[in-house]
């Protein structure tokens, strides 16, 4: 059995091998593209003729929320810029027919190098579990619209591989309104979408990780992680309740030298709800729920 140095340092091995990587991430802030199932396998669709016709692209994982989205991906700079504006080019024709018309000048695709294998790792969970955040029906293993499903998931791979079809030239034209990916080939559909084990490289992402328990753990424990990278896009950032109390009871622990944060004082209390106001969005039922505090004091902080 390898130790965990040995692991350690396979998985930096492999981040050098993947050569420069970036986050890419369009704004939180915008107008609804995907409004039901239809219009989201159509924007997997989309994503994998991205990757097909840029292939000296490797997009490691991605996720499509209903008004933007995140990829992870190791490439050249300018051709993942290329890849981006194609991108946008084509989520413009698919809004205009579906008669929709977002402010598209709003719809800026922001890029951020990655520098270590800790920071692609980081990037990769809060990626994949961006769905999950935003709609609680789901889980990181099962939200639908990302590759997230297939991380460290063997039962998700067979089934994809038993039941896949290859994608017509027909199914690229209607996503592309083009001929230009008439070429394409080797991309798979399940259930109606592009199947991403057939376009993202998600085992060049699980080989960042030491084992699927390494993977597990900051998938389950990474909200502070989450909240930084949420700060430094923009991005508005939901926690379970769960989540929330273990993040504040450490927080609790180390600014009062108390674990259990109902039983701080009245005035930490107060300062803690500003806290979890402010820098972990939480709800007003949540701050109650966690800090035990009465409906009155919560009317009194405005929340």
């Amino acid at each position: 059995m390898k130790s965990f140095r040995e692991k350690e340092s396979i998985c930096v091995l492999e981040f050098n091998r993947l050569g420069d990587c970036y986050h890419l991430w369009t704004p939180e802030n915008f107008d609804i593209i995907f409004n039901c199932d239809d219009d989201f396998k159509d924007g997997m669709g989309i994503i994998a003729v991205a990757a097909a016709l840029f292939p000296d692209i490797r997009i490691i994982t991605f996720e499509l929320m209903s008004n933007h989205l995140h990829i992870a991906a190791a490439g050249r700079e300018e051709r993942l810029r290329a890849l981006a504006e194609w991108l946008k080019k084509i989520l413009m024709r698919f809004a205009c027919c579906k008669g929709r018309t977002p402010d598209w000048k709003r719809f800026d695709v922001k890029m951020r190098k990655m520098t270590s294998v800790e920071d692609f790792r980081n990037v990769i969970v809060y990626d994949n579990k961006n769905g999950y955040v935003v709609n609680p029906a789901h889980t990181p293993f099962s939200y639908p619209w990302g590759a997230n499903r297939y991380y460290f998931n063997p039962d998700a791979w067979e089934l994809a591989q038993l039941k896949a079809k290859p994608m017509t030239v027909n199914q690229i034209r209607k996503l592309t309104h083009s001929r230009v990916a008439d070429k394409v080939k080797g991309l798979l559909c399940l259930d109606g979408y592009a199947l991403p084990v057939s376009f993202c490289d998600i085992k060049a992402g699980e080989r960042l990780f030491r084992d699927a328990s390494h993977y597990f753990s900051k998938l389950s424990r990474s909200i502070e992680t989450s909240r930084e990278i949420a700060r430094e896009i923009g991005e508005s950032i939901f926690y379970n309740d769960s989540e929330l109390y273990a993040s504040i009871c450490a927080l609790c622990r180390k600014q009062y030298g108390e674990a259990v944060p109902s039983r701080i004082t009245a005035q930490q209390k107060i300062e803690m709800a500003r806290t979890m106001r402010f820098e972990y969005n939480a709800s007003a039922k949540q701050i109650q729920r966690v800090l035990k505090l009465d409906t009155s004091t919560l009317g009194m902080l405005g929340f």
